[in-house]
């Protein structure tokens, strides 16, 4: 029953409808992501409610980082059924997210 269930699951991320609407949803994730990063920078880090910026802005990356991971993982699955190209913005976006995470943890917005 696990099978069936995995390649129906497989089915739907492999749909270019789904792909697109992970990928547009995590672009839109990063510049909701762009419009709070105040709330990490110098004035927004030295405010009692530091911790609350952080984790807030934290939890709107980690989210950001899994729309743009399951929009990179239905592209290659669409990409292994027809050919389609490789998904570099989306791929891309992974990326900049987790550079964003380190710089986050190193307090290099808070200069």
């Amino acid at each position: 029953m696990a099978k069936e269930e995995q390649q129906a699951l497989d089915g739907i991320l492999s749909k270019p409808l789904f792909g697109t609407t992970m990928a547009v949803a995590a672009g839109l994730a990063f510049f909701f992501l762009c419009m709070i990063l105040p709330l990490v920078g110098p004035s927004g880090s030295k405010v009692a409610h530091a911790a609350k910026n952080k984790a807030a802005f934290l939890g709107v990356l980690v989210v950001t980082f899994l729309l743009a991971a399951t929009a990179a993982y239905s592209k290659m699955q669409q990409r292994k059924a027809d050919g389609s190209p490789l998904p570099y913005w989306s791929l891309g976006l992974c990326v900049v997210c987790i550079l964003t995470l380190f710089i986050l943890i190193a307090n290099g917005f808070a200069v």
